[in-house]
Parts: C-alpha cells; structure tokens; sequence
C-alpha cells in the first residue's frame, strides 16, 4: 500500500474530507490530494512526521 492509498483509507475510515483532514495533520488540503494521488512524494523527514500523526 502506497502513502496516498495509506492516507486515504485512513481518512475515509475516519468519515473526513480532505479539508478536515488535512487540517488535522498539518498540511494543505492541496497537498493531501497530491499525496493521495501518489503525485508527490514527501521528504523523508515529511513522511516520519506524517507517520507520527496518523
């Protein structure tokens, strides 16, 4: 499973839009969507504090 594909499930089990989730864990509703979209891939340090949210 991909981090997009991992941040999306975690979203929809959570009933959240991109907007709120995002908010939740600190980035732009923008770059959620990237990510969701394996369109962007985050640093290594933005995926350890990514992970350390979820």
């Amino acid at each position: 499973m991909t981090l997009g594909e991992k941040l999306k499930s975690i979203r929809k089990m959570n009933k959240l839009n991109q907007d709120n989730f995002s908010s939740l864990i600190g980035i732009s509703q923008g770059t959620l969507s990237e990510l969701e979209k394996d369109k962007y891939n985050p640093s290594f340090r933005n995926y350890i504090i990514y992970k350390s949210q979820i």
